[in-house]
């Protein structure tokens, strides 16, 4: 049983297919919330008006028809380690072999007021939700005569400068100087404000130096305000608190500074580590239940060349479920389990429009030449052609007309609350 549809556990059923082939004596389910798989490294380009929602989303039962194995769409609640069974909304369900790949939720660091008062990224309905947040606030900053009131709405605060924060800047920077102020012929560029604010000392801590270095170049160039070093900590009406005791003036808040292990999987009684990722073996299996494998986000195994923690990314998380697949298989057969061993392959980030940062072996690449491998390598990664050819022709559309990154919002509060979004947090949906 897997529990999980996005990146490993898809990749999982993929590799267990590949290791075993048609095997009718194998039933295997994969149990997931949603009845599609979420491509998210594009979701902030559904924010930004660059792809469409249908064309980052991938029905997940079409991919486990053709690999044998069934599909459950279940909230899972728990897991009863004792009684091998995985608690649902709808009614328990037993394993043998259990794979968790229930990926992360956003972390606020208990910051309640903050996570009330912030957007995410995490969800389709997230990415619809900021869209028409951004669409909306130069709406109404277009027709108010309080400058205070369109101050703030013009200034757009992204809490955390890892990679989906800085992706999500540029991609906002674009969008806005490329089409809402040609469409908002009353607002200025110059009052619009969009920053980055970073607990630690560089953007994208979690990538190279060269990267870094990049990537601080590119944000100064576009005029977006980088705030290294001083943590949000807390929220003051409607001002962002940092450590240092500044307040930042009043915005949309977009919340992009961490990830934490999906409850359940926070919620087994074994060891944790940072940001609740349960401590496994060498093999990935569950200390004491080598029957439960914990692949992606939810497991914290350390990387013996680095010293350090394997990170908790979507190419780690294929790596994981590509090696316990074959772990399963050994385990099948009765042979011994291979330890795990993380490969770093390379770093892609994107800057906006013509610009990204390629980081593979000695080969420091940016700007035009590194914007279009990234591109290119993403299209690959996708799932199906349908959604392959979709991201092309929106990426197309969008370059040459610029009409795909028009200024219209495209979800009603009904959707929004489909996809768990508050409608709070919705904006004014016309």
């Amino acid at each position: 049983m897997v529990l999980g549809a996005g990146f490993a556990g898809v990749a999982f059923m993929d590799a267990l297919w590949e290791a075993l082939g048609p095997q009718p004596r194998i039933d295997l389910r994969l149990i997931d919330r949603n009845n599609f798989k979420l491509f998210t490294p594009l979701l902030y380009q559904v924010a930004t008006g660059l792809v469409s929602p249908d064309n980052i989303s991938y029905p997940v039962r079409r991919r486990t028809r053709r690999r044998g194995a069934r599909f459950q769409e279940s909230l899972v609640q728990g897991i009863d380690l004792e009684a091998r069974r995985v608690l649902t909304d709808d009614g328990p369900v037993p394993y043998d072999t259990l794979v968790v790949a229930l990926g992360s939720v956003t972390n606020f660091f208990g910051m309640q007021d903050v996570a009330r008062h912030a957007l995410t990224l995490k969800t389709l309905g997230d990415g619809i939700t900021v869209r028409n947040r951004l669409i909306d606030a130069f709406e109404e900053a277009d027709v108010t005569t309080d400058p205070e009131r369109r101050r703030a709405l013009l200034t757009f605060n992204i809490v955390g400068a890892g990679a989906t924060g800085v992706e999500l800047a540029t991609a906002i920077d674009n969008l806005i100087n490329l089409v809402l102020l040609r469409d908002y012929p009353g607002i200025n560029a110059e009052e619009v404000r969009i920053r980055l604010i970073e607990a630690l000392d560089r953007a994208v801590p979690e990538m190279s130096e060269g990267v870094c270095r990049f990537t601080a170049k590119r944000l100064a160039e576009r005029h977006i305000e980088l705030r290294l070093g001083d943590p949000v900590v807390g929220l003051e009406g409607d001002r962002l608190r940092t450590r240092s005791g500044n307040l930042l003036p009043p915005g949309t808040t977009i919340w992009t500074a961490g990830v934490r292990a999906n409850p359940v999987a926070r919620g087994l009684p074994v060891e944790h580590g940072q940001g609740g990722r349960v401590v496994v073996t060498d093999t990935l299996q569950l200390p004491g239940h080598p029957e439960v494998f914990c692949v992606g986000d939810n497991a914290l195994i350390t990387d013996p060349a680095t010293g350090r923690p394997v990170p908790p990314n979507a190419p780690a998380a294929i790596q994981m479920a590509q090696a316990t697949a074959r772990n399963v298989a050994r385990r099948l057969r009765g042979e011994p389990l291979q330890p795990f061993r993380y490969h770093f392959k390379g770093e892609l980030l994107s800057l906006g429009r013509n610009h990204a940062v390629l980081h593979l072996g000695g080969l420091l690449l940016d700007g035009f030449p590194a914007w279009v491998v990234w591109r290119a390598f993403y299209l690959t990664e996708l799932m199906g052609m349908e959604n392959r050819v979709g991201v092309m022709a929106d990426w197309a559309f969008a370059y040459l007309s610029r009409l795909r990154e028009s200024g219209r919002l495209i979800c009603e509060p009904a959707l929004a609350e489909e996809e768990g979004v508050m409608p709070t947090l919705a904006g004014r949906m016309r």
